[in-house]
Formats: structure tokens, sequence, C-alpha cells
């Protein structure tokens, strides 16, 4: 298997990154407060910013109190690891997993071999729409029903479903769960607080 490449590399130390190969490798990636991806073999890595960490906070915290009342599935953060085929694993920054999807009803030990149900991006200075893109495309491609792209910045949501479709929520606006949540709804002002 070719070696992953890194990208986005900004400090010394980065260069020494380890090589990695399959998924299974990304358990060796270093705990630095960066999130560690890898798309078709090459390894992308991407500061936590606190902006985007405190956007994810609000929504797990709205998405949480959902959950408590209707017990479809499980919510998880951005630690978590999706591999999707063998050269792909991706860590949404928060998503959702129906209890039917997941084995037995219950959380694997290690990276789900699956896609989430819903997958959330907040979108990061450090962030390239094109990767951003490339992400959603695998999420849907390996079936997630809906990727919500939050722009803490640009103060807007946009929302990709399964069937194609596309349409963006702006400040003022509401967040549905559609069919994956039903029911749940807030304001995309609620999670972009400041």
């Amino acid at each position: 298997m070719a070696e992953a490449q890194v990208l986005a590399t900004t400090a010394p130390s980065e260069s020494a990154l380890p090589a990695v190969r399959p998924v299974d490798d990304m358990y060796h990636v270093p705990r630095d407060g960066r999130k560690y991806e890898l798309v078709e073999g090459e390894l992308i890595v991407s500061p936590a910013g606190m902006k985007n960490e405190e956007v994810a906070a609000e929504l797990i915290v709205l998405l949480g109190i959902y959950l408590r009342s209707n017990r479809l599935g499980r919510l998880f953060t951005s630690s978590v690891g999706y591999q999707l085929t063998e050269n792909i694993r991706l860590s949404p920054d928060v998503s959702f997993v129906r209890m039917e999807r997941l084995p037995d009803g219950r959380s694997p030990e290690t990276f789900g071999r699956f896609a989430p149900d819903l997958a959330v991006e907040i979108i990061s200075p450090s962030d390239s729409m094109t990767t951003i893109e490339d992400k959603v495309e695998l999420y849907l491609k390996h079936g997630a029903q809906l990727v919500w792209v939050i722009s803490p910045k640009s103060r807007r949501a946009t929302i990709y479903r399964a069937d194609g479709s596309v349409s963006v929520v702006r400040a003022g606006g509401v967040l549905s769960g559609e069919a994956v949540l039903p029911g749940f709804a807030c304001a995309l002002s609620d999670i972009l607080q400041s």
C-alpha cells in the first residue's frame, strides 16, 4: 500500500509524523489536539479551534437533550472515526448513528465501519472548501442521510441530503433533523451564539 501524504503541515514537528498506511494505523497518530483523517490514503491534519469546538459543544447539548427523550441512537464527538473504506477514515465534528445501524445496538469499541446517519462539519479558517465538499460527497456516497456544514464565520449552514438536494440555512433560520432526527429543530443562532 502507498504511504499516506501529510497535508496542512505548519509546525516543524509535524514532519516527523509516522507514515499512515491502512486505516488501522490511525490508532497511532499523535494525540496533540489536532484532528487526523485519512482520505484516499492521504493524511489530512487540521488544528482544533476553540470556536469550532464551542459550536460543536452547543450543538451536542441540544442534540443530547433531544436524544434523552427520543432514544433513536447515539451521538458522537469529533474524536470518533468512521472507516468508510480501507483508505478512508473521517471524523466529523458531531455525528449521530441510529440505534438499528449500530452492531447489536451498541457502539463499536473501535472505528465505526459505516457512515453516520448525520455528519456535521464545522468550517474552520484552515479548512479548504474543496476538502469539505469531498468529505460531504464521501459521507453521502457511503450511506449518510444528512450532512450539515456549518460556517461560524458566515453564520450559515448548508444542508446536504442523500437524495442529492441541498439547502442553506441562514443565521435567522432553523436546522431540522428531518427524517434522521424527527422533530428535532434548533435555531442556527442558538449554536452560533457569539
